[in-house]
């Protein structure tokens, strides 16, 4: 039996579709911050210097921002797209501080929010407005990983 396409308003929805096209890979990413957020603050050893976290904070919820902006619709305009992926990695962001601030070890910080809507507005619009960037991340590496053989014809030697 051919799978057709559900005909309910629900499947028309963004919500349905950020959960059917990709939602999984922000939600395990923002699993995954939370728990290292609530473990004691990260050493960076010999990459120490004045703002590294903060750089930290830039670089991953700008990742989170980029998840965002590819699992919500294509059929919203790239700059709403923005902003919802930019407001809903920062309200992460907020949460994951007010989480810190609950860690006797850790500590909640402005400056924190600051680089994490920095970072999710920055590599976000970079998804969105940079075509070769978008397709480089829109590549399906599965194919460079597998080894694939063509068998091509040989003429039999006479």
């Amino acid at each position: 039996m051919p799978l057709t396409k559900p005909t309910t308003a629900f499947s028309e929805s963004l919500l349905a579709h950020a959960i059917m096209h990709r939602a999984w890979v922000p939600v395990f990413m923002m699993i995954g911050i939370s728990l290292l957020s609530g473990t004691a603050g990260v050493q960076v050893g010999a990459w120490s210097f004045v703002g590294i976290d903060k750089v930290g904070h830039f670089v991953v919820f700008g990742l989170l921002g980029i998840a965002w902006s590819r699992c919500l619709s294509s059929q919203l305009p790239a700059g709403r797209r923005l902003l919802l992926a930019t407001f809903l990695t920062t309200l992460f962001g907020f949460l994951d501080e007010l989480h810190q601030f609950h860690n006797p070890e850790r500590y909640f910080e402005w400056a924190d929010l600051l680089a994490d809507a920095c970072g999710a507005f920055a590599l976000a619009a970079s998804y969105l407005y940079i075509r070769p960037w978008q397709t480089f991340l829109e590549l399906d590496f599965r194919h460079f990983l597998l080894l694939r053989f063509e068998s091509k014809p040989t003429k039999c030697p006479k």
